[in-house]
C-alpha cells in the first residue's frame, strides 16, 4: 500500500506535460506546479478528468474514492478545478459532487491569470 502511495505521488512529478486546456480568462493568482500537480483536477475539451496530469476513470462513479486517495487533498480539504471553455456544466458539477464526496471542503476555480495584460 505504501508503495502504491509512493508511486501515485511520484508519477505526477516526472511529467512537465501540461493539459491542453483553454481556461476561461479572468483575474487570478498563478498555481504553482506543486499546486496544480496534487489539487487541481482538470477537465479538457472531450471531457476527460484529470487529477494533475493524471486521468481519473471514466466512470464518474468512481472520481471520489479515486480523489479521496490524494493524500493532498484529504489533508487540505482544498481543491481547485480547471475546466476548458467548452466544457458542459454538467461536467463541472459532477466533478464538484466528487470532490464533496473525497471530503474537499473548499473549491476553487483556475482562470487564465494574464487577463488585463494584453489578452481577452
Amino acid at each position: 500500500f505504501c508503495l502504491l502511495i509512493m508511486f501515485m505521488v511520484a508519477t505526477p512529478l516526472m511529467s512537465k506535460d501540461k493539459l491542453p486546456i483553454e481556461i476561461p480568462k479572468a483575474k487570478g493568482n498563478e498555481v504553482s506546479e506543486e499546486e496544480f500537480l496534487q489539487s487541481v483536477v482538470s477537465i479538457d475539451s472531450k471531457g476527460n478528468v484529470y487529477l494533475g496530469v493524471l486521468p481519473l476513470a471514466a466512470e464518474k462513479e468512481k472520481w471520489s474514492a479515486e480523489l479521496a486517495a490524494n493524500a493532498k487533498l484529504k489533508e487540505d480539504k482544498k481543491a481547485f478545478i480547471q475546466g476548458d471553455a467548452s466544457v458542459e456544466m454538467e461536467k463541472v458539477v459532477d466533478v464538484l459532487v466528487a470532490l464533496k464526496e473525497a471530503g474537499v471542503t473548499q473549491v476553487g476555480f483556475v482562470t487564465d491569470p494574464r487577463v488585463g495584460r494584453g489578452s481577452k
